[in-house]
């Protein structure tokens, strides 16, 4: 599974981070990378990084994680990114980042992933191709193309991480695990990019 924020930070992480082990699948539940939208758009990034050796420095990565945020929001009048926490738990081998994002656009572009958030009218004037293939919990099949969803809001993913949603989630990839009526664990979906269709 891929690291929230292996591709923007790599270059520095790489420095004192040999192995980076995502806390995902079968973990504590505080102790899971999540994704978390809400309905603005907004999107709060919450990562748990496997952190060891003894020479990994917090405030190193804390300082880094800042700079690359601070080079991505000098592009823009103001900033679309902040850098909430960076902190080593306490007597754990795990290091927690929480960065807020002010759109799914930035979190994509940050991060070099796929995330969006929107109607399904929207969806389809960006040019999303939806699934024709989304199940609910009982695994009935819906299609997006026939046009009743236009007013619905859908989440497109191409990480396969956690995500809570703002809205309930009413349908979904096949492969999706809901955990409950708002998040749900993408963690086991096999194909590229994940849709998950919500009540409104």
């Amino acid at each position: 599974m891929k690291i929230l924020i292996k591709k923007a930070l790599c270059p520095v992480l790489s420095l004192f981070m040999v192995t980076l082990t995502l806390v995902g699948c079968g973990a504590d539940k505080d102790r899971e990378t999540k994704v978390t939208l809400d309905k603005d758009g907004g999107v709060v990034s919450t990562i748990y990084e496997s952190f060891e050796q003894d020479y990994y420095d917090i405030s190193e990565l804390s300082d880094m994680a800042a700079e690359e945020i601070s080079y991505y929001n000098s592009e823009y009048i103001s900033p679309r990114i902040t850098l909430d926490e960076t902190t080593r738990i306490e007597d754990e081998p795990y290091v927690k980042l929480v960065m807020t994002f002010d759109s799914c656009l930035d979190y994509s572009h940050f991060n070099q992933e796929l995330l969006f958030f929107g109607t399904v009218q929207d969806a389809v004037e960006n040019g999303y191709e939806l699934s024709a293939a989304l199940v609910d919990r009982e695994g009935n099949k819906i299609d997006l193309g026939s046009g009743d969803f236009l007013d619905r809001h859908i989440v497109i993913s191409s990480e396969k991480v956690i995500i809570d949603t703002p809205y309930n989630i009413e349908y979904m990839t096949s492969g999706v695990t809901l955990r409950d009526k708002k998040e749900a664990d993408l963690t086991n979906v096999l194909s590229d990019s994940v849709q998950l269709l919500l009540s409104k």
